[in-house]
């Protein structure tokens, strides 16, 4: 064999040893590298030397440095599985094994989808949450999180961003001991809870990615952020408005408070307080000042009537560590009684030797390990039916996943260009739909609506053109709400009765319900 390298998931022992637990240590860590280095797998050829010679050791020594092996694996919640044992000399044994990152039990999940103006410093106030670190006032902590390079030059989040906040069993931040902060796996393996934060586009030029964004992950909660300069700006109140209409609890961040006045402070979160009371929004604003309103912000903010209001500073880190800990707070939304299996796919990829891969996430139902599903539907409408080959959830690989989790499945039995977003995983075959009858209230449109208007449909990860075929009313204007019969223009979908939907087309914006 060649020789072993520094680098890569590939690991050379001619046979293992741990006498003392610094040894077992040190093994651990050694392991841990490799995992990092193959996305949370790696290969361990024992009986074989670091310069790639196949010498082999005894049966006794190999069934020793397997159970070491194991053991070193447990440290850092792996899993060992042999898969090769060949025997190359008389007595003499080489083995090939497999190490894999796991965990039995994943973390609470909680998704919250951060949304705001453009420069309300949404992916700074990230980015202190996370690192635990205060910013320099020039965005130091937003370029650390910033997924892209146009993003860290323009200071615009321009796609999805996903980070993790995870919390231990006694409410502290894992991240913040972390030396990397942003190691999705580490942080799943820490913590009992995590915060799954979803950071969206404030621009509306980027209006779409952001409703994918805020539709298409299950999300929780929305935090609200609004920069003292600018105010709640009229794309800050659209997402306030968004937010209302959908149904999803929201609690606002006040951000840049070292930089300006308590008067200026004060009228930006009055600003808030009065749209926050405006008709179609009716909701109550409830002001954190100290740890002892945490709980009874929580508990108020259960009835959606309630939005509680954080104001923070990222280059003082004021207000953050309470706002870290009503975070903490934070509980999930019940999982659909319905039964069954429905997941949306939102992202598709080619992985060399894995294959087909989709980002996809549960909205009810559970997936497992070699599970066959059913994926669909295709240009024709039909499912096809697929076998779940792998599942990694923040890079960690488990054996199963329930609802509300976002994961990545490994696929058998489909190709790369038959997928597509929007399409669906369900247990059973069924067919998707071209056209479809919902209620639907328009919530802004310069002129009136009439039969044979198209607009863009956002359902979960579905966006796609839909014609409004036929409207009880005939005409529409802002304001209005009809029964509408739809269709889709290009493909069929797959959608149920009571999901909602949010369909736009310049400044025209509206929301629906599927009946």
């Amino acid at each position: 064999m060649e020789p072993e390298r520094d680098e890569g998931a590939i690991e050379y022992k001619l046979l293992l040893s741990a006498d003392n637990v610094d040894r077992l240590e040190r093994l651990a860590t050694q392991m841990k590298y490799r995992l990092e280095e193959g996305g949370g797998e790696a290969i361990y050829f024992l009986g074989v030397s670091d310069d790639g010679q196949v010498k082999g050791i005894t049966e006794v020594e190999l069934t020793r440095s397997v159970e070491i092996l194991g053991k070193v694996a447990e440290v850092i919640n792996a899993k060992v599985s042999i898969l090769r044992r060949v025997e190359v000399n008389h007595g003499m044994y080489a083995a090939e094994i497999l190490i894999r990152r796991t965990k039995e039990k994943l973390p609470i999940t909680i998704h919250v989808a951060v949304l705001g103006h453009v420069n309300a410093g949404k992916t700074t106030l990230l980015g202190a949450l996370i690192t635990g670190r205060k910013d320099d006032g020039n965005g130091i902590l937003r370029n650390a999180v910033a997924r892209f390079l146009h993003e860290v030059v323009s200071g615009r989040t321009s796609a999805v961003g996903m980070r993790i906040l995870g919390f231990d069993q006694e409410g502290r931040v894992v991240n913040h001991n972390m030396r990397d902060p942003l190691d999705e796996a580490e942080i799943t393996l820490r913590s009992s809870k995590i915060i799954k934060i979803i950071d969206l586009a404030g621009h509306e030029k980027y209006l779409r990615t952001t409703l994918k964004g805020l539709m298409g992950y299950g999300t929780d909660y929305v935090m609200l952020t609004v920069g003292c300069d600018d105010g709640l700006s009229s794309m800050g109140r659209e997402h306030l408005g968004l937010t209302s209409v959908l149904k999803i609890p929201m609690f606002v961040v006040v951000t840049k408070i070292d930089k300006y006045d308590k008067e200026r402070v004060e009228k930006v979160v009055n600003e808030v307080k009065s749209v926050l009371k405006l008709p179609g929004i009716n909701k109550l604003a409830y002001v954190v000042e100290e740890e002892g309103d945490l709980y009874n912000a929580f508990r108020s903010m259960r009835t959606n009537r309630v939005v509680p209001i954080f104001r923070v500073s990222n280059v003082t880190y004021e207000g953050i560590p309470l706002l870290l800990r009503f975070m903490n707070l934070l509980q999930s939304k019940k999982t659909p009684s319905e039964s069954g299996l429905l997941a949306y796919i939102d992202e598709i990829y080619d992985v060399k030797g894995v294959g087909v891969v989709v980002l996809a996430t549960l909205v009810r139902g559970s997936i497992q390990m070699n599970q066959e599903v059913y994926l669909g539907p295709s240009q024709e409408g039909q499912f096809v039916k697929v076998r779940v080959k792998g599942i990694q959830v923040n890079r960690v690989f488990v054996d199963r996943v329930q609802a509300k989790i976002i994961a990545t499945f490994a696929l058998q039995g489909i190709e790369k260009d038959s997928l597509r977003k929007g399409m669906v995983i369900i247990y059973r075959p069924s067919r998707g739909t071209t056209e479809f009858d919902a209620r639907v209230f328009l919530l802004h449109h310069p002129t009136t609506i009439k039969e044979g208007y198209v607009a863009t449909l956002h359902l979960v990860t579905i966006r796609q053109a839909v014609r409004f075929k036929n409207i009880e009313k005939k005409v529409l204007r802002a304001g209005d709400s009809s029964n509408v019969r739809m269709e889709f223009l290009y493909r069929p979908e797959y959608m149920e009765n009571g999901q909602i939907f949010v369909f736009r087309e310049g400044r025209t914006r509206g929301i629906g319900i599927v009946e």
